[in-house]
């Protein structure tokens, strides 16, 4: 069983010694290696799974051996005793850390290398000087091998610089598609509120801070009266126009700490921070008004939806961000049945 396995390169590194062309040869190769053989494998790609295979496949490469899957994985399992859960899937969250580290990690990189060009073009300008002061032709063909040398070096440098800044270019864009990605997850398409799941990781987390300190906060169901109606009389793209009206009115309307969102077909829920049941009541009485009082145009149609709302503020009676879900649902259904367009709480 090995307890220990060398990366003389990750030590190197580790150390803040300076990497020759060769050194960075290598790594770009083992960083290839790693990364395309985690993805394979569907291991996520952590700072601790990361930095384990690149010390195993750095292993590997310096010490030129040609492992198969098996034998990688068996070396694994004698340096860290644990087993790779593969069933694991890779979140947005996961990858948009590691590409940040990456990134981070290829600046300091290339500074390193940028301050190494500066240094190698400094000496070449004191070798050019030194070499047309020098008269003996023996130590001026010396000198000038020695500045091809450094040229041929500077060159790699640059080139080097090059391929830096395109992969921190690359992964500087990764980190913006991820960006965007983990926005749509959260929002709804239609409307541009945040989407059920979203909301619900919010409401666990303002639930979570009044057990914890006492923050109050109320909620606000709101359902689009007769909505089945609108479609079926005009058709489902002016239903979408009134659900995308219905977002922009919760958007102008609510403070900027609000959080509006669309839970359901034309059901949309609100959480207020820091307002009492009397107060939510207020807010839901002027939303039901100026939807009551707007008008969606659609082609040569005007559409006057209205809609009804049930308010429920948090209590030490409720147990979880279920109950109050369910306490603001019973207030909506009565508004229901007391005949739409109304407000109860």
């Amino acid at each position: 069983m090995r307890n220990k396995i060398e990366c003389k390169l990750q030590e190197k590194i580790a150390s803040g010694e300076s990497l020759s062309e060769e050194d960075y040869r290598k790594l770009s190769e083992i960083v290839k290696e790693v990364l395309s053989f985690m993805a394979k494998e569907k291991i996520i790609p952590s700072p601790q799974n990361y930095e384990r295979w690149f010390r195993i496949f750095c292993y590997a490469k310096e010490n030129n051996l040609n492992l198969s899957k098996s034998e990688l994985v068996d070396i694994y399992f004698d340096l860290y005793q644990v087993k790779l859960d593969k069933k694991e899937i890779e979140s947005v969250g996961i990858v948009e850390r590691i590409a940040t580290e990456l990134y981070e990690d290829i600046q300091k990189v290339l500074r390193s290398v940028n301050e190494h060009d500066r240094e190698i073009t400094e000496e070449g300008q004191k070798l050019e000087e030194l070499s047309s002061s020098v008269q003996s032709q023996d130590i001026q063909k010396i000198l000038n091998r020695i500045m091809h040398e450094v040229r041929g070096l500077k060159s790699i440098n640059r080139k080097f610089i090059k391929k830096l800044e395109e992969q921190s270019h690359e992964i500087e864009k990764l980190k913006e598609e991820l960006r965007r990605a983990k926005e749509e997850a959260n929002i709804d398409p239609l409307t541009g509120l945040r989407n059920r799941r979203s909301f619900e990781r919010a409401l666990s987390e303002f639930f979570r801070d009044y057990k914890k300190f006492g923050y109050p906060f109320s909620v606000i169901m709101l359902d689009l009266d007769n909505f089945k109606q609108i479609n079926d009389t005009y058709g489902h793209i002016a239903g979408d126009k009134v659900l995308r009206e219905i977002g922009n009115i919760l958007r102008n309307y609510l403070r900027a700490k609000d959080v509006p969102a669309r839970t359901g077909g034309e059901e949309f829920t609100i959480i207020l921070p820091g307002i009492t049941r009397e107060e939510a009541l207020t807010v839901a009485e002027r939303l039901r008004k100026v939807i009551a009082n707007y008008t969606v145009e659609h082609e040569d149609t005007k559409i006057n939806p209205t809609a009804s709302f049930g308010v429920a503020e948090v209590s030490e009676d409720i147990e979880s961000p279920e109950d109050i879900i369910r306490k603001a649902d019973e207030n909506l259904y009565k508004a229901k049945k007391a005949g739409k367009n109304t407000v109860v709480g």
